[in-house]
Parts: structure tokens; C-alpha cells; sequence
């Protein structure tokens, strides 16, 4: 083969080599493009198709009243898969698209459409609901707005319906557990849970005074020696004037309500000079921050035990992982009773990851490695306290916690966690963990290969045909 011959060779094996390379970055391209966000239609489960799960029957287990917030496009996204998990002819499903995001409801838009889809071809006998009424500012008492709407049209509207327990829930939510485990798991915790222990306030609400007189939250509701806790003036049902002291508790804004609490809190809220509506004004006009983390909580801590129906907890001691975790041997934690008043193993009624860029108010701090969003994710940065995104890594605390519901969870972060959740038993949630000392690979530039390859091989022609040239004048 004369020299010309072997150039012209190498020029098409450099060829074909660009070609398999293109085709593997086109071909990649297109996995995660289909990977990154699944808003095709899955097929309707069976039991879904049975249309003889008559709403008019009592079926067994807790009937839920849901309550899905929605505020960007990412999480009407994340909706879809746990719409998907909680469609259920015991339940209902109200959808609130935050009213600054509105344009989301646009015919033309995929994602709400595909939500919409979904709904229409298998709703599961579930009753559903699409709105959008207010408009929420972070950190403002607009935060309490949609759970109070939607508590609201669950009494009112929804009266009929037979529900027992309200749950709000974020898009990016997933139960732990499938519906017919999450029926017969709410039926035996007949509880109001408005906190949970991975917010740092324990299951039960916490008591401002009992935090660091220096944390933020504390500082900003109490004024010692300077400002006494509030004194409401109401007006209780029988028109007799009565006065209350206001001692904040925190809890959170994600909720568990039993529907006696419900009605209740709708029923004060609609008269003006109730203890509830006193008390939504005195936070809103000495503009309390964070509002959502402690109107119900402070509200529930002064009502009628019987009425507040708040968690019986029994005292546990963890002493298994607090090099993992960050927490301190000592500490007690609490699990949940059942309605027998036998162990739960419950210690985390939502799991979520929060404050692990600091000590926490009481000197906690997370060791573990948490998930980072990539650039070019449609999914947000979390803010420096959290939550932060879950992921498989988190699943064995999951398990180990009892949590009924996970949040953050995103297609956009770890699409794998919709795959694995929800489950029948605790059992099924492999124990899988956040591994120690790893180094992830790079992943390759197939990119920048291909542009370097594609530059070789015009040098290579350029060459070529220089030669050609030459020979042809020789």
C-alpha cells in the first residue's frame, strides 16, 4: 500500500470511528433526555380498573383528604409520579398551583398537562381537584394561605365526602407506603401531627423558651425582659370574652390532621373574634416570620387535649449511629404509640434533611453527605439550611426512621427514588446508605472527544489531499 493508500486508510477508520462516537453522544442524549423527566402515561393499574370500588362504600382504613402544593414547574413535574401514588378511590386529591405561578395552568403547558392526562385516564376513582387561589411569599403568613384554603373546601365543599385525616403535602412529596399500608397505618394513629423530629422540634410542638436564647427563630419571637408573650382577647362560642397567653411553639408547615380538629379550626377561623382569628392577626400584624412553622402548632399546645388528639409517644434511646448522624447518644428520641398504645417504631413522621450547614439549635450537626443539584437540572438549589434532596443513598434511614412520607424528592435529582417508592412493608426498602470514602469517576466529555476527533480527522484530509496534490505534480 503506497503512502497515499495508508493516509486515505486512516482517514476512513477516523471516519467510522467519529460516526460510532456521534452515534454513542446522540444515543446518550436521547437516554437522558427520556431518563431526566417521565410524563408518559403508565398504565392504569388494575385495580384501578374496577370501577365497582364504590366511593358510596366504606372501604377499610383512614379515607385522606390531600392537599398537593405546587409552585414552579419542577414540582408540578414531581407531582405527576405521586399523584400516581396516592390516587386512591378512598381519597381526594386537591392540587394548589401557587397563583404567582399560574401561567402553569396554561393549556399549552406539558407538564400541567401531563398531569392532567393522568387524571382524566386514571384517576383510580380518586376525587381530584386542580386550583389556584393564592399567592404565597416565603416566610410570610401567605405561607398558611393554601393549607387554610384547602382545610376550608375539605369541610365545606367536600363536606359530603367521607374523609377522615387532612395531609398537605409539597409536589416533590412520595409516601413511603402504598395506599392500602397508608389507609391502615393513619386508621391506627388517630393523631393531629403538626411536627416531626427531623425538623428538630420532636413529634410533639416545642416550646420557644426551650431553645438557645441566641437561636434566630427564638430571638425573633420573644423579647425577654423587654416584651411579654402575646395576650389574645377573644370571644368564645358562647359570646363570653375570654384572654389567653400565647407562648409560640414550632412545629411544621406539613401537617396530619384528624377531621374533628378540621372542622373545628375552619368553624374559628370563620368568625372574626375567635382565638384563631385573634391570634392569625396579632402574627400578621407584628410581622412574625415563619408563621407557617407556628400558628397550628401554638395553637393546638392551648386548646382541649381531647380536641388536639396530639401523638402518645414513648421514649426510645438511639445509640447506634450518632458518629453517622450526627446526633449524641444521649438524646432521647420519641416513637409513636399506636391507637393500642403498643410500639410504632415511628420516630420521623416525614423524613426530611434540614440545617446541616450549622450546629443546630441544640448542637446537633450532620455529618452525612447529601445530594447536590447539578447545573443543568431543572430542580433548584436548596436554600443553606435545607431541605435538601433525597436520594437511594438515604433510603436505610428512611426505613430505620418509619417515615410515611419523604420530602425532598425530585426526577430531576434521583428519578431512581420513584422506582423504589412507594412500598407494602417496611421490609421492602433496601437498606442502602451514603458510602464511605467514595470517589465517583468522571463522566466522560463524548463531546469534546468527538470535536478533538473531528479536528484529527480534517488535519488528516488536509494532509491528504496536500499529498494528493503533490503526487499529481510529481
Amino acid at each position: 500500500m503506497n503512502r497515499l493508500g495508508r493516509r486515505r486508510f486512516r482517514l476512513s477508520i477516523l471516519v467510522v470511528v467519529s460516526l460510532l462516537v456521534l452515534t454513542l453522544v446522540l444515543t446518550a442524549n436521547a437516554t437522558s433526555e427520556d431518563d431526566e423527566v417521565e410524563n408518559e402515561a403508565v398504565p392504569c393499574p388494575s385495580q384501578c380498573l374496577d370501577m365497582n370500588l364504590a366511593k358510596d362504600k366504606r372501604s377499610p382504613g383512614a379515607h385522606i383528604f390531600y392537599l398537593v402544593l405546587l409552585h414552579n414547574e419542577r414540582t408540578v413535574q414531581d407531582a405527576l409520579p405521586l399523584f400516581r401514588s396516592i390516587r386512591d378511590p378512598r381519597n381526594t386529591v386537591v392540587f394548589h398551583v401557587d397563583k404567582k405561578a399560574k401561567q402553569l395552568l396554561l393549556p399549552e403547558n406539558e407538564s400541567i398537562m401531563a398531569l392532567r392526562r393522568e387524571i382524566d385516564s386514571c384517576a383510580c376513582g380518586s376525587t381530584v381537584r386542580i386550583d389556584s387561589v393564592h399567592h404565597v411569599e416565603w416566610s410570610k403568613w401567605s405561607m398558611n394561605l393554601p393549607t387554610l384554603w384547602g382545610m376550608r373546601i375539605a369541610v365545606r365543599a367536600y363536606a359530603a365526602i367521607d374523609w377522615d385525616v387532612f395531609i398537605n403535602l409539597s409536589g416533590d412529596t412520595l409516601p413511603v407506603y402504598a395506599c392500602d399500608a397508608m389507609a391502615e397505618t393513619l386508621d391506627n394513629l388517630p393523631y393531629n401531627f403538626v411536627t416531626s423530629r427531623s425538623c428538630e422540634t420532636g413529634l410533639l410542638p416545642t416550646n420557644v423558651y426551650k431553645f438557645p436564647s441566641w437561636w434566630h427563630k427564638r430571638s425573633h419571637y420573644t423579647r425577654e425582659g423587654t416584651e411579654p408573650d402575646p395576650v389574645i382577647v377573644y370571644t368564645d362560642k358562647k359570646g363570653e370574652t375570654r384572654n389567653q397567653t400565647m407562648v409560640t411553639h414550632f412545629g411544621s408547615q406539613w401537617v396530619i390532621l384528624q377531621r374533628k380538629f378540621c372542622v373545628w379550626l375552619v368553624d374559628e377561623m370563620s368568625r372574626r373574634d375567635s382565638l384563631p382569628s385573634k391570634f392569625a392577626d396579632y402574627l400578621q400584624m407584628s410581622g412574625k416570620l415563619m408563621t407557617d412553622e407556628t400558628f397550628i402548632p401554638t395553637l393546638i399546645m392551648h386548646m382541649d387535649p381531647d380536641l388536639a388528639q396530639l401523638p402518645k409517644l414513648y421514649p426510645s434511646y438511639d445509640t447506634d449511629d450518632d458518629e453517622e448522624d450526627g446526633i449524641d447518644a444521649t438524646e432521647t428520641q420519641q416513637v409513636v404509640l399506636w391507637k393500642n398504645q403498643t410500639l410504632s417504631d415511628i420516630t420521623d413522621v416525614r423524613y426530611e434533611r434540614m440545617d446541616e450547614h450549622i450546629p443546630t439549635a441544640f448542637g446537633r450537626f450532620w455529618t452525612q453527605q447529601r445530594y447536590i443539584v447539578p447545573e443543568d437540572s431543572l430542580a433548584d438549589e436548596p436554600r443553606a439550611w435545607g431541605p435538601y434532596f433525597l436520594g437511594v443513598y438515604d433510603l436505610a434511614n428512611i426505613r430505620k426512621s418509619g417515615a410515611l412520607f419523604v420530602r425532598k424528592v425530585s426526577l430531576h435529582v434521583d428519578p431512581n427514588m420513584v422506582q423504589l417508592l412507594p412500598v407494602s412493608r417496611r421490609e421492602e426498602i433496601p437498606e442502602i446508605q451514603w458510602p464511605i470514602e467514595v470517589i465517583v469517576t468522571e463522566k466522560p466529555d463524548w463531546h469534546r472527544r468527538f470535536q478533538e476527533i473531528q479536528a484529527v480527522m480534517e488535519e488528516e484530509r488536509g494532509k491528504a489531499l496536500h499529498d494528493e496534490k503533490h503526487d499529481d505534480e510529481l
